[in-house]
């Protein structure tokens, strides 16, 4: 009986094959919608050192940032906004003070920026949130509302870095063609993303091994010799991000966020996406004709980076207090 119930697993059904393929095709689909508002936006360029190889480098990197995230969001329940954001706030922490060290570049302020300013608030709550909420919403004109405003600050920003010492603005029709293209991608991700969420998301200790295998090394013999702060900074703030998560578990009974972004989505939603780039081009162009010379960044930095802080803290007293009103 053993025998015959284990050679009926092979050749193994087309069931059993998307099963797998499934959760890999939601961490990689979420590691390029990271990437698309964490790097691609942030630069709006491609930049000299550029190369297909290097971008390749960097989906994977992010990808695998993204499964802690996934994994922290399923395993904590993580459905309401305050939770979100402190997973985001370890999303942002890992990419920006493991993989790269500029969380300890300019203490306190690079505490926030960029792992809180950009990552938490913008590419977390905006893009990974915020746009596949409205992605299965009903409403019909939320979603060109959104990615009409994402392109007019998206345009906005772009037009910093003609100011950057370092240079290498792009003209019109390379910011143009960048802004498409990235786009077009990030639409087909966040389609690949609503579905394998059709199945449930299971957290697998494997994969939590391999990618902490991954990290714990590169921390210790990368990250700590270029900056040794980090050796007392970067515990300090994932724990900080652990006991919020944790007060976030035991007071949601709920499932969390990834059990409710997917349905039907209409392709028109997806299509309307191009509207970002559409008014962003336009705002990049009429910028760079009137000759503008804007210091975008600084008003996002001086806008985003004390908020970062505030979220972060009432993001830790909001679900400290429903932890309170659970248990008595």
């Amino acid at each position: 009986m053993d025998g015959i119930g284990f050679a009926s697993k092979f050749p193994p059904t087309v069931a059993d094959i998307m099963k797998t393929l499934k959760p890999i095709i939601l961490v990689l689909s979420t590691g390029y919608i990271c990437v698309y508002f964490s790097e691609h936006l942030f630069w709006a360029r491609v930049r000299p050192d550029d190369s297909p190889a290097n971008w390749l480098m960097l989906w994977v990197a992010y990808s695998l940032v993204a499964f802690v995230f996934l994994a922290l969001v399923q395993y904590f329940r993580v459905r309401n906004i305050w939770a979100l954001f402190l997973a985001g706030a370890a999303y942002g922490w890992l990419l920006e003070g493991v993989v790269v060290q500029t969380t300890y570049e300019m203490l306190p302020l690079s505490i926030s920026f960029t792992g809180l300013a950009w990552h938490a608030l913008i590419t977390i709550w905006i893009g990974w949130y915020l746009i596949q909420k409205t992605f299965i919403s009903s409403s019909v004109w939320s979603a060109l509302r959104l990615f009409v405003l994402i392109g007019f600050l998206y345009g906005l920003w772009a037009i910093y870095w003609r100011l950057d010492p370092d240079g290498g603005v792009a003209t019109i029709p390379e910011f143009a063609l960048f802004s498409l293209t990235t786009t077009a991608l990030v639409i087909f991700a966040y389609g690949l993303a609503n579905w394998s969420l059709s199945s449930p998301f299971t957290i697998n200790r494997w994969g939590i091994g391999f990618v902490g295998f991954l990290f714990a090394p590169y921390f210790f013999f990368v990250t700590v010799p270029a900056a040794p702060s980090a050796i007392l900074i970067l515990p300090f703030l994932l724990l900080s991000v652990y006991l919020g998560l944790r007060w976030n578990r035991s007071s949601e009974r709920q499932g969390s966020l990834l059990d409710t972004f997917h349905g039907q989505v209409p392709l028109w939603k997806y299509v309307s996406m191009m509207t970002l780039p559409g008014t962003g081009i336009c705002v990049y162009a009429l910028a760079l004709s009137l000759n503008l010379h804007w210091y975008t960044n600084w008003v996002l930095y001086i806008i985003t980076t004390p908020l970062g802080f505030v979220v972060f803290g009432m993001s830790l007293y909001k679900l400290l207090k429903n932890r309170a009103t659970v248990i008595p």
